[in-house]
Order: C-alpha cells, then sequence, then structure tokens
C-alpha cells in the first residue's frame, strides 16, 4: 500500500509540474512584447548588426512567425531562435553562416560548410575557391569535405575541376582527386612533416596507391 501512496504522489507531483509549466508558457504567450534584445552566436560586423536592427524595426515584434521569417530571408543568417519570457522581453539569438571561403572574382561572395553561397564582411583572410561553369553541386560538396579535412591555415586557394581538386599553400599545390581525402592529407602530413614550410612542387595524389611529385 505504501509503494502504491508514493507511486501516486510522484505522479501527482509531476502532473502539477506540468501544469505549472503550461499555465506559464499560456501567460507568456498572452503578455505584450515590450523590449527586444538581439544577440549574436558569433562576431559579426556592425552593419550585419544595423541590418538585423533595421529589420526588426520593419517588422516589428508583435508577429513572431513573420519576424522569424523576415530576419532568415538574409542571406547571411543561417536562423533565428526567438524566446519571450514573463518580463515581457523578447530574446533574439541570431545563428549566422560561417564562411569558409571567398569566391575568386566576387564582391564579398563566400560558400558556407554547407556550400551555399552568400554575401560576407569578411571574406579577405579566407582561402579563394576558383569556380567555373562545369562546376556543379557536386564539386562544391567536394570542396566543403575537403575543408572539414584539412586546416583552412593549409590552403591559399582551391580550385575545383571537373576531374576533382587542386589546392595551393605557398610554394605547394597538392592534387587531390575527388575522394579518400582523409587517407591522402595522412600521407601529406607524413611527407611534410619537417619541411612543410620549404617544400616546393607538385604531389599529385590521383593515381592509386601512388603519390607522384612534380617540382
Amino acid at each position: 500500500m505504501a509503494k502504491k501512496k508514493k507511486s501516486r504522489f510522484k505522479i501527482r507531483y509531476i502532473l502539477i509540474i506540468l501544469l505549472i509549466y503550461f499555465l506559464y508558457k499560456i501567460i507568456i504567450a498572452s503578455l505584450p512584447v515590450d523590449k527586444a534584445y538581439i544577440s549574436y552566436t558569433r562576431e559579426v560586423t556592425e552593419t550585419r548588426k544595423d541590418e538585423i536592427g533595421k529589420t526588426v524595426k520593419k517588422v516589428g515584434i508583435e508577429d513572431l512567425k513573420e519576424l522569424k521569417k523576415s530576419i532568415e530571408a538574409l542571406s547571411w543568417v543561417e536562423s533565428v531562435n526567438l524566446h519571450r519570457n514573463i518580463l515581457r522581453r523578447l530574446n533574439i539569438e541570431v545563428i549566422s553562416r560561417v564562411p569558409v571561403a571567398r569566391i575568386e572574382g566576387s564582391k564579398g561572395k563566400v560558400i558556407d560548410r554547407q556550400g551555399l553561397i552568400f554575401d560576407s564582411d569578411e571574406s579577405n583572410s579566407l582561402p579563394v575557391v576558383e569556380l567555373n561553369s562545369e562546376v556543379g553541386k557536386e564539386g562544391i560538396s567536394r570542396a566543403i569535405e575537403l575543408f572539414e579535412i584539412v586546416p583552412l591555415s593549409e590552403i591559399d586557394k582551391m580550385e575545383i575541376r571537373t576531374g576533382g581538386l587542386l589546392t595551393r599553400y605557398k610554394n605547394l599545390e597538392v592534387v587531390w582527386g575527388s575522394d579518400e581525402f582523409e587517407r591522402k592529407y595522412g600521407i601529406l602530413k607524413r611527407i611534410l612533416e619537417k619541411n612543410k614550410n620549404e617544400f616546393k612542387g607538385r604531389l599529385d595524389f590521383r593515381f592509386k596507391n601512388m603519390v607522384i611529385l612534380r617540382r
């Protein structure tokens, strides 16, 4: 009997907590928003902050669905989290896209780890990616895969070709081909372990069980 009473008490306790939680949510949803506070998941420029501020001012903070849609329509924004609290405050958390490379010949066009191209104010320090008309989504996907393996600090420029990828770093060119990037990068690290900065020439990884060095 004692165990049954304890079990019933736990169930009631849980139900009470759930009821309080849902009442809290209902109260929060019914309160008008008085102020909005904007935060960012990573450092952004003042231009970007001003862009968000203007969007919030234009759309307003009454219709949260429309506000979320409008902010996420900005090319550099990945997603937005909106939270209201009992103090009638709206917290806007802006999650911006993280660029991994800039597109050669473009003005501020960059690419993120999902392969999406967007405008950025912070493109100068990124490696360059050369695209041509023959490169499709598959080529961009391969480039992103390589960026996940090779540190960005080791790539000055990347060319996406129909036959695979080529990267340049200082006086070194690496022809990667189109697959097995992790294995090839492991071999590259062993080759360059002692003379990475002084190494000159081209390393070609396109052939099975063979690395060709051209100086």
